[in-house]
């Protein structure tokens, strides 16, 4: 987190953290208040959000306790290591619950205009009182880009690994012995899951160091040119990693279906039925000499 790329992005100098405590002391004692109407504000503007967030007494007195500490630690404005790791936390855990940064920007606005009602009733007569608001909207505004910049990261991160996981159940890649990877395919094959099928077929076959590879297709919805040329460049691929590649499962029609489209299939090794892709599997890894050596 690159925090010093934020205070230049919103002009944020030691005057402006200096303004915030000064305005501070004088605002702070209103905590109670502060929480009690932001909340009301959260209750009625979130509305069935409110309920699924704090959906009892003790989850909203906890979360009412955590914005208390944080925003006395906002009038602070220490800004020092031990800050910015917080707000960094506050980003992970809206990412963690969903909640949407439309929602924490809005509460965020509404916190400092509360702040700056307090401020125009409890310090009335503060000579430089518009100045010190000015830096305290500046210091909450960029707090908020930080909140929403590390919610932005956390929720790609858990996208990421969420799709690696959908990717993992749908390439479900079985050892059936020492050095034979079979991966049954089922569905339509794009471009986008027959990369995510290869680099995934790859990665096993460095991982378990396989003699044979087979790709059983008899549960593909359809075999055109596209996934023809895939399952080649599959089969190139997993033979420059020193795999032999097996595709069965090629039933009459879709074997009818290459030949009308005149698909060259050059060395990639077909068979009708995943018993006979078996036989040639265990052939190549020598799995009946190693059954009768023992």
């Amino acid at each position: 987190m690159n925090y010093e790329e934020f205070k230049l992005l919103y002009e944020i100098s030691e005057i402006d953290y200096e303004n915030v405590r000064k305005l501070g002391v004088r605002i702070a004692p209103a905590i109670n208040d502060f929480i009690d109407r932001l909340y009301a504000y959260m209750r009625e503007a979130l509305g069935y959000e409110f309920d699924v967030h704090f959906p009892d007494e003790a989850s909203l007195a906890r979360a009412q306790s955590l914005s208390r500490r944080a925003w006395l630690e906002f009038l602070e404005a220490k800004w020092d290591d031990a800050y910015v790791k917080s707000r960094v936390r506050i980003g992970e855990v809206h990412a963690q619950l969903q909640i949407q940064p439309r929602h924490y920007l809005a509460t965020m606005n509404k916190s400092l205009e509360l702040w700056s009602h307090f401020a125009h009733t409890m310090a009335p007569d503060q000579s430089d009182l518009s100045k010190l608001i000015e830096s305290m909207w500046r210091v909450g505004q960029m707090e908020g880009a930080l909140v929403v910049d590390v919610y932005s990261q956390r929720t790609g991160e858990i996208i990421s690994q969420q799709s690696r996981a959908l990717t993992d159940m749908s390439t479900p890649i079985t050892a059936i012995w020492d050095g034979i990877l079979m991966l049954p395919v089922v569905g339509i094959v794009d471009s986008r899951r027959a990369q995510d099928i290869m680099q995934r077929m790859l990665e096993q076959i460095a991982e378990k160091r396989a003699i044979v590879f087979i790709l059983d297709i008899s549960g593909v919805a359809v075999v055109d040119t596209a996934v023809a040329n895939h399952l080649i460049r599959m089969t190139k691929a997993a033979r420059l990693m020193g795999s032999y590649t097996i595709v069965s499962g090629l039933s009459p029609s879709v074997a009818q279906t290459i030949v009308e489209l005149g698909i060259e299939v050059g060395d990639m090794k077909t068979t009708g039925n995943l018993q006979d892709a078996l036989k040639i599997a265990f052939d190549r890894a020598g799995v009946e000499q190693k059954i009768g050596a023992k």
